[in-house]
């Protein structure tokens, strides 16, 4: 007897669905322009249009499900890809990377090594070359592809960590009896990056020291 999981889907149902979906992203896409560039209901509005009710013990068909939230969605988003859209930095959703995680997703790879998906983490390895070809970095240069801004600065704040330590703070830690306290300056105007580092990495956040800036955002090293 074959068995079936509760998250199987036919093909025919999968593609049937799966076409109406791209169909309504890309109207979603064709009147990002003109739309709304954020949802006008308060939280509890919000709350009301996702619903409340217990943990359901059986599941229901995933169609009128998609259809329900995809509406929602779409309407009450913040949609940073609008061209009237002028907060925060995060990019606007494409196309393109709408159907790149689509394919990611249909196969789930895990990058966590080469064994366990050799074409996903050779698509990581060529996309760090090409970012270090794109920056004009010279010789060989290898990188991981991290889930954002503030992963990646914690990353390269733990490098700086074991570059500037003048012991093996790595294996002993930052309660070697050889260690000295290690702090970090920075513009006033710094993102909040830095005190979830400084806390991760165990420095502590009154270890950053603050830098004032004058009226054009430049350090002021006389401060």
């Amino acid at each position: 007897m074959k068995r079936v999981a509760p998250a199987d889907m036919p093909p025919e149902e999968f593609r049937a669905i799966g076409h109406s979906l791209v169909d309504a992203i890309a109207d979603f896409y064709a009147h990002l322009p003109t739309a709304s560039t954020a949802s006008p209901l308060l939280p509890d509005e919000i709350r009301k249009k996702l619903g409340r009710r217990e943990l359901p013990e059986n599941g229901t068909d995933i169609e009128p499900v998609i259809d329900k939230f995809r509406k929602i969605f779409f309407e009450h988003s913040t949609h940073n890809g609008s061209p009237r859209f002028w907060g925060y930095i995060t990019s606007s959703g494409a196309p393109v990377g709408a159907l790149a995680d689509l394919l990611a997703a249909a196969v789930n790879p895990n990058c966590g090594a080469w064994a366990l998906s050799p074409i996903a983490t050779e698509i990581e390895n060529e996309c760090i070359r090409w970012l270090a070809q794109f920056m004009g970095l010279p010789g060989k240069w290898d990188g991981i592809v991290v889930s954002g801004g503030n992963m990646a600065n914690i990353v390269a704040f733990i490098v700086a960590r074991k570059a500037k330590a003048t012991w093996d703070v790595r294996a002993k830690g930052l309660n070697a009896r050889e260690a000295q306290r290690l702090v970090l300056y920075g513009s006033g105007e710094m993102h909040t990056w830095i005190n979830k580092a400084a806390d991760i990495c165990g420095l502590g956040t009154e270890a950053v020291r603050w830098i004032p800036t004058d009226d054009e955002h430049r350090l002021r090293p006389d401060a």
